[in-house]
């Protein structure tokens, strides 16, 4: 008889396969020497919390799970979800992506439950036109704008367009071009003087968002007089140096857009397992911006859903038996909103989530092809990370897998906060301490600088072991995050953050 008891002090899972019950020369099976130690193996492995107790899968699987992974399925889900449009919650291409994503899931063997959240005031455009009509030569100029969120509906009409360095004397009837984010102060100063419309080309860097519209929302009202264009850097700096010459600008704008109280759709599908305690997979399926959000977050729910087939295949090939812990994959509605809601409903078993992986902009990269795993300053997530790291560790540079990978401490602004215990408190919640991270390849839209934390250099990163570099999308929150520019372009970012999470799921959740 074979037993393994674990290193309890490290509270690393235990199995019974790697220590053996040792037999000396000339023993028989049952003496006093070998029957000493068995029962101390029993003694020791019944009194071991079952929390720390699992079983070791063999390294194959994990090879069969990567091999299920399907990168061109991957792609396919990130192009169907950005057709539908930007995904907001309570919108009408909102309840298209949950509508398709529940189908997928189900397709999968997975049990699915859509979950309306309250009401929010959504926001939706189902058309815009922007465009020079004078001088001839300026026609066709105007390129990859977007319409801001809440912007009113509009009948097509024209204006004179002129700068906000301008006197406020001339704002009135005329289409104001400005460098600057048009917050809500801004805003209402503009259409206190007779504005008829806003175009923002901010942030105004060379290098930024050149080619591209930065993407932003105004405040959350049916009630905003006048829309809101966002340019890219180029458009706006040619504007401003032909109003410059004294040249007279004529633009014609229209805007259709849907305001309207309705509830974002959270779809959440269960893998069960032998315990009611569960690991959650998660993504937000809107677009955040309001643009076509396609590394931010098309990326994250297809990975979402990779995961999801690629464990259930797995089992329906009898590979593996169901898990001992339950993994539910859920897509949230609205970023942070939803997660929210999900919290309050879950108040009197928070307990039960045994751990939280979130899948935010897992799409692209700019500099690095690197795996990212967050928040590692926070005790409570150690054991997730840890285990997400060794996987991170184990492959790197391995055919088909990362180059690099390393954990980092939080930067914030996605839903895995939501789980964590600041965020708990403001909603009110038990002090329970659920492990919560998030992958992703890329954040913000520029390279960010931390200082690793203490203990937690990887052998995965590249870069120097006390420091990292996170890496950044150059379409974040744009009108050019669409596949062609993402995440067809490094498909395999989607791939690894899936066969990463898989893996380390068949070592916490098995």
């Amino acid at each position: 008889m074979i037993f393994t008891i674990n290193n309890i002090i490290k509270q690393t899972p235990c199995s019974l396969e790697n220590v053996r019950v040792p037999l000396r020369k000339g023993d028989n099976v049952l003496s006093r020497h070998n029957l000493t130690i068995l029962f101390r193996a029993l003694f020791l492995y019944l009194v071991i919390p079952q929390s720390l107790v699992s079983q070791s899968l063999p390294r194959d699987v994990e090879a069969s799970f990567a091999s299920a992974v399907s990168q061109s399925r991957l792609q396919e889900t990130v192009h169907k979800l950005v057709e539908f449009g930007p995904r907001m919650g309570g919108t009408e291409s909102g309840d298209k992506s949950a509508e398709y994503l529940t189908e997928q899931f189900r397709s999968a063997g997975l049990e699915v439950k859509v979950v309306q959240d309250p009401e929010l005031l959504s926001y939706e455009h189902t058309n815009w036109s922007l465009a020079v009509e004078e001088p001839a030569s300026m026609k066709g100029l105007i390129e990859n704008e977007w319409l801001s969120g809440y912007s009113p509906s509009l009948a097509p009409q024209k204006a004179r367009l002129v700068s906000d360095g301008d006197s406020e004397g001339a704002y009135s009837g005329s289409i104001v071009l400005t460098d600057k984010r048009v917050r809500p102060e801004f805003y209402d100063r503009l259409v206190k003087a007779g504005a008829v419309c806003i175009l923002t080309y901010a942030p105004a860097e060379a290098g930024k968002y050149s080619d591209a519209a930065f993407i932003s929302s105004l405040r959350a009202s049916a009630e905003n007089p006048i829309p809101v264009f966002h340019l890219s850097y180029s458009n706006g700096e040619r504007l401003k140096q032909e109003l410059g010459k004294e040249i007279n600008i004529i633009l014609s704008f229209s805007s259709e857009t849907v305001i309207a109280r309705k509830s974002p759709k959270t779809i959440v599908a269960t893998l069960k397992g032998e315990s009611d305690e569960y690991y959650i997979v998660c993504a937000h399926g809107d677009s955040d911006s309001g643009g076509p959000g396609a590394d931010d977050n098309a990326s994250g729910t297809a990975g979402v859903v990779e995961v999801a087939r690629s464990l259930k295949q797995l089992i329906d090939d009898q590979q593996v038996v169901r898990p001992k812990k339950t993994i539910k994959f859920i897509v949230w509605g609205a970023e942070i909103y939803s997660t929210g809601h999900y919290v309050r409903r879950n108040a009197d078993a928070l307990d039960k989530i045994l751990g939280v992986m979130n899948y935010d902009e897992i799409g692209t990269g700019a500099t690095r092809n690197c795996l990212y795993f967050e928040s590692n300053e926070l005790p409570h997530n150690e054991r997730l990370l840890r285990t997400l790291n060794a996987v991170g560790e184990e492959y790197v540079g391995k055919p088909g897998f990362w180059e690099e990978s390393t954990t980092n401490p939080s930067q914030g602004g996605t839903d895995s906060y939501v789980f964590l215990p600041d965020y708990l408190r403001r909603l009110n919640m038990p002090d329970v301490k659920i492990p919560s991270v998030t992958i992703y390849t890329a954040a913000w839209d520029e390279l960010a600088h931390l200082k690793q934390t203490e203990g937690w250099a990887s052998k995965a990163w590249k870069g120097h072991p006390d420091s990292v570099t996170v890496d950044f999308s150059r379409y974040y929150h744009s009108s050019m995050d669409i596949p062609s520019l993402t995440t067809d372009a490094e498909p395999f970012n989607m791939a690894w953050a899936v066969k990463a999470v898989g893996m380390a799921l068949l070592r916490l959740a098995w």
